[in-house]
């Protein structure tokens, strides 16, 4: 990539901030939700702070990143202003590697002949004039401009980009939407807000969700309308934390699955000790298969593949429900050694029902060994499920959850992972998790739950005392300074 495309990347991510309105009376939040209105293709939209987020990561303490970045947002804040929130747009469908089809950003432009300026003399590009407002474009992205309002599209496509600009700025300009998203964008929380529509998702999705008839595709249709999960991010001092709500309506919050018990049956079922790592899960197996069979025709089979054919026929079972009751536990021990290094070992438990408890029995009998799994130990056969123990309790002993993890085993799915001792590096190469070894040499503790209502992770920071985003940006600056062989990267 050359300079000339660095700083056009730099430019849009830093232009996706929109002003406060104090100079137009709509507010760019109005903007995004009349693009909302009615569209059904929009997936997912929200609000990122995008200042807050730079200056929460300290970004100024690091000298070649302030001299790039600063001088640029500087240049940048006579046009736009950087201040406020940037508003998106992610249309569907999804492709494999979950991007969407389609970005929309709306961003609130400050002085519109500096821009036009800014992008023509100093960008060095070709400006055209349709339908009202001006725009440019380069590659997969275009940019349209009028006014107070600017509109980038990022999409691979054959469409003209006069005719994508023309369509945004007519929906932006129209009614606002009202209801749950009216609700959703009134909402401060967080450092970074997104939405999700599952009418949209379902609505732009393909392969066996749209294999049922259509009759049943109209059922679905009304169960997802008005049916959204909201996501807040909050980066702060000593931890950062996502958390989720679910906004369905009664008909779909009644056929959700999760079973929490608030007094988590299931730890007496994962031995004794101290552990790293936690996992349960919790569910009413019935429901989740009613579900998952009413949103993709014959989804819970094709999902356990062949195998679970097998299963049924050797248990005379006609579903899941007759095999599993829905309880899954999982605990990891292990103390590092002077490298950080440790050497796990795991403690599990599956609710079996009889039938299932049965076939095991009967294979047994027939000189099968159903007692080995892999590398793991032989598993026991219990009055209520299967278990694995590789550190099995004795008398007296009990399981003994770190801090942090006081919840588990209580919510429908439970996480938990200790980090403070290891070495993240290790970590990182243990759970093949390359891509996210900067969050695990910040974090300290990561902990997740969630239920049918909604639910929250937490990344405990090592440093309780220091924004969760100026630490990560520390590993950061750390790991280019190595393999550029410059400790005076931060100078």
């Amino acid at each position: 990539m050359n300079f000339k495309n660095i700083t056009i990347a730099l430019f849009a991510l830093l232009i996706f901030a929109a002003c406060s309105g104090s100079e137009e009376k709509r507010d760019m939040s109005e903007n995004l939700s009349a693009y909302l209105n009615e569209n059904t293709e929009v997936v997912a939209f929200g609000k990122a702070n995008l200042n807050t987020i730079l200056e929460k990561a300290d970004y100024t303490s690091v000298g070649m990143l302030n001299a790039v970045l600063g001088s640029q947002i500087d240049k940048f804040e006579t046009f736009i202003d950087a201040k406020g929130p940037i508003y998106y747009a992610a249309h569907g469908p999804l492709k494999k590697d979950g991007s969407p089809e389609k970005m929309v950003i709306f961003v609130r432009v400050k002085d519109h002949e500096a821009l036009k300026k800014y992008l023509g003399s100093e960008m060095s590009y070709d400006l055209n004039e349709a339908k009202g407002f001006t725009y440019a474009s380069d590659g997969d992205m275009v940019l349209g401009f009028k006014q107070h309002l600017a509109i980038i599209i990022v999409q691979n496509s054959d469409a003209k980009e006069v005719d994508l600009l023309a369509d945004a700025f007519k929906r932006a300009e129209g009614k606002a939407s009202t209801g749950t998203i009216a609700e959703m964008l009134k909402s401060n929380t967080g450092d970074v807000q997104m939405g999700v529509s599952l009418a949209n998702l379902y609505g732009t999705a393909s392969g066996d969700l749209k294999k049922a008839p259509k009759s049943k595709q109209k059922e679905l249709e009304l169960l997802l309308k008005n049916a959204f999960v909201k996501s807040t991010v909050s980066f702060e001092n000593g931890q950062a934390v996502i958390e989720i709500k679910n906004m369905f309506g009664k008909e779909l919050q009644s056929k959700l699955f999760l079973a929490g018990n608030p007094s988590a049956p299931i730890l007496k079922e994962l031995g004794a000790g101290t552990p790293r790592m936690g996992f349960s899960l919790n569910m009413d197996v019935k429901k989740m298969e009613a579900l998952v069979n009413e949103l993709s025709p014959n989804g819970v089979n094709n999902a356990l593949g062949p195998q679970f054919l097998i299963v049924k026929m050797a248990t005379g079972s006609s579903n899941l429900n007759d095999i599993w009751d829905g309880k899954i536990g999982m605990v990891m021990f292990g103390e590092p050694d002077a490298s950080g290094a440790f050497t796990p070992e795991v403690n599990a438990y599956m609710g079996i029902r009889e039938k299932g408890r049965k076939a095991i029995a009967s294979l047994s009998e027939m000189g099968v060994n159903t007692t080995q799994i892999g590398n793991f130990p032989p598993f026991v056969i219990g009055d209520k499920g299967i278990s694995i123990m590789s550190k099995p309790a004795k008398a007296n002993q009990v399981l003994t959850l770190p801090k942090g993890a006081e919840n588990f085993g209580k919510s429908g799915i439970n996480f938990f992972l200790n980090l403070e001792g290891l070495n993240p590096d290790d970590v990182a190469e243990m759970f093949n998790m390359e891509e996210l070894k900067i969050v695990i040499r910040v974090a300290k503790f990561i902990s997740f739950e969630y239920d049918n209502n909604g639910g929250k992770l937490i990344i405990t920071a090592r440093n309780g005392k220091e924004n969760v985003l100026k630490q990560a940006l520390n590993e950061v600056v750390k790991e280019l300074s190595g393999k550029m062989g410059n400790s005076n990267f931060v100078m």
